[in-house]
């Protein structure tokens, strides 16, 4: 009955909005709204309804005309579904360029799935894909979604990059004695207040909102779009009660879900204190144990228990050799208090853009846990996932951001370790045989530490040899061979290396008559996104600082003589550094060119763009000069 009224009082707004302007119209759409607009937002109302700190109903009704083929995304309704978190109703109507209404889906005609990686699924995923056969095309979606739990709530995203707005409205009502705070974030959008009884409602509207371009490299979403995050006061998971007023108050609900998860069986405290016996130090304990971690349990994701939010007891795991984030991280936990080490959850979000945590504004918007060992001089950091992580390495998905730390005494916000261009290393070494015809056999060589290290083992490692080529080839821009076998080190390896060989028929670029032009080297050394943007307005975000010392080794036959060496080259930023020499032996007929890329930043303001522009155009001479040989 509920979702009926509902239902009915959406469609009569719609009607009386429609009697006034045809929302569902592409040629009613302002001139100014629709530039630089892939989706125009004709109409919303989204109503968040707190009926009390365990339940709460989010019901949405939009509007939206697709202009083009870039904002297709939009018409693919998707919605996710879990014990805490449901799906209850849904509805699509799809109208034609005049606003004419050509098609209704209802969620039954939708499709539906259980979804999860892990050993049992996490829940069901309900969605469409509306076909539009051509565009502009108007959807309308209406949908109602029940939590049953509020540790999150939905906040209001209401003017994303291009997409314009027409009207937009967001209410949220709670009983006046719960409440809930909210944030404002890229906005100064004040909410107005309405009190009604024993409830109280928070409104927030906007109208005619023009688009706006996203810049390349901007970072994060919550670094630019305006939004409204929204927070409970108190809350309820299944029957764990909460405060989320302060840090320490989550802290604490995460102690209580934590509570007798712990212990291990007396016979596996003596097992972990036996294998440290010969350590002299707290930190060779622990990083015996982490290896044992790493080579003995395995990671798999599962959301059973509070949502996700139990971990499985340290002897579940034991017994199994598997869990998921939280269980690994607390069965390292209670392996290390078998030995007399301290150690502590952090709580953290795990992507490589950090969400937005605030020390004022607690929140839940976290989806990770790791594990430190607190030090006055260097604190110990614990992927507990990874088989492949050096010990107290963490690795792009979880630096540069805050995280909860969960004390004896509730949360605390940390920061976890800044990249540092100087630990994410790159070392090649290439050699080039050239033979009388410009062909050339090649052999390379890369060793890779750091944030470098781990992203390509997360994606490479275990490629077919297909993918592995193909990777080598398109991801690390290696000029196209006639001939191309790689091989790789072990998975723990650090450095990581690969290597690669390769034969050319014809390793030059061109000719000119007698004189062949040859690359310094066979790939991009900085092979960066930086277009020309002399009013850029937002900062620029690398994945991360690094640093490329490559050496390339030309050996040429009897026959050549050089024509043309390139110049030493030397660039200078704050944010970076460049260098590069090259040397010619004409006994040897051998051409050396040793370069040194250094990107010192993961961030370069806005303001700097222009000398990063400037610094990239320079590196790019370099890689773009030739050396030239002639051939008797």
């Amino acid at each position: 009955m509920k979702k009926a009224l509902f239902l009915s009082v959406a469609f009569l707004f719609v009607i009386a909005v429609h009697a006034q302007v045809n929302i569902y119209s592409a040629l009613t759409i302002p001139d100014s709204l629709k530039k630089d607009a892939d989706i125009v937002i004709r109409d919303e109302n989204i109503r968040l309804t707190v009926k009390d700190k365990n339940t709460a109903w989010y019901d949405v009704h939009q509007v939206m005309t697709i202009m083009n083929e870039q904002g297709k995304k939009f018409l693919f309704f998707i919605q996710y579904s879990d014990k805490f978190h449901a799906l209850d109703e849904a509805e699509i109507k799809v109208y034609d360029m005049l606003g004419n209404k050509k098609n209704t889906y209802s969620k039954k005609e939708m499709t539906a799935q259980n979804y999860g990686e892990g050993l049992v699924p996490e829940g069901k995923v309900t969605y469409f894909d509306v076909t539009a056969p051509s565009y502009p095309i108007t959807v309308e979606y209406t949908y109602s979604i029940k939590f049953k739990g509020i540790l999150s709530l939905p906040g209001y995203d209401y003017h994303s990059p291009w997409q314009s707005v027409q009207h937009s409205v967001f209410e949220v009502e709670a009983p006046a004695d719960l409440g809930v705070r909210y944030k404002l974030v890229n906005t100064e959008l004040q909410p107005e207040l309405i009190h009604s009884g024993s409830r109280d409602m928070l409104r927030w509207e906007v109208k005619n909102l023009n688009a706006y371009k996203l810049e390349k490299h901007s970072g994060s979403p919550f670094l630019y779009e305006p939004m409204v995050l929204i927070g409970p006061n108190k809350f309820q998971l299944d029957d764990y009660e909460g405060d989320m007023t302060s840090w320490k108050n989550f802290g604490n609900w995460i102690n209580d879900l934590y509570a007798k998860t712990t212990g291990l069986p007396d016979e596996k405290k003596k097992f972990y204190q036996a294998m440290v016996r010969n350590a002299s130090t707290d930190r060779e304990k622990a990083q015996i144990l982490y290896a044992y971690l790493q080579n003995n349990m395995r990671y798999v994701s599962i959301q059973l228990g509070i949502g996700g939010w139990r971990p499985f007891p340290a002897s579940f795991v034991d017994e199994k050799k598997y869990g998921d984030c939280k269980a690994l991280s607390n069965y390292l936990k209670s392996a290390l208090d078998a030995v007399g080490i301290k150690s502590n959850l952090i709580i953290i979000y795990r992507d490589y853009e950090p969400r937005i945590v605030d020390e004022k504004f607690p929140m839940n918007d976290f989806n990770h846990v790791i594990l430190c060992i607190p030090q006055q001089a260097d604190t110990v950091w614990l992927e507990c996932t990874s088989t492949t992580l050096p010990f107290s390495n963490l690795d792009i998905t979880t630096l540069n951001r805050k995280g909860m730390l969960i004390t004896d005494n509730g949360g605390i916000l940390i920061n976890t370790p800044v990249s540092n261009y100087q630990k994410n290393t790159e070392v090649i070494r290439t050699v080039i045989e050239v033979n009388g015809e410009g062909g050339a056999v090649v052999n390379t060589t890369s060793a890779i530490t750091g944030e470098e290290r781990d992203d390509l083992l997360m994606r490479f490692h275990d490629m077919k040899d297909d993918e592995k080529r193909k990777y080598f080839l398109t991801d690390r821009s290696w000029k196209q061979p006639d001939v191309l076998n790689i091989t790789t080190a072990d998975k723990t390896s650090n450095p990581y290396w690969l290597k690669a060989s390769m034969e050319y028929d014809k390793v030059y670029s061109f000719n000119a008559g007698s004189k062949l032009f040859f690359e310094p080297r066979l790939y991009p050394i900085f092979d960066e996104d930086i277009p020309e943007n002399n009013k850029r307005m937002r900062d620029y975000h690398f994945t991360c600082p690094y640093q490329v010392l490559d050496t390339t080794v030309y050996k040429f036959p009897a026959g050549y003589t050089l024509e043309n060496l390139p110049k030493n080259r030397s660039v200078t930023r704050p944010f970076a550094q460049y260098t590069c020499t090259y040397t010619w032996d004409a006994n040897a007929h051998t051409l050396i060119s040793v370069a040194l890329l250094q990107l010192k930043e993961r961030v370069i303001k806005a303001a700097d763009y222009d000398a990063l522009y400037d610094f990239n155009k320079q590196v790019m001479a370099d890689v773009n000069e030739k050396i030239v040989m002639k051939k008797e």
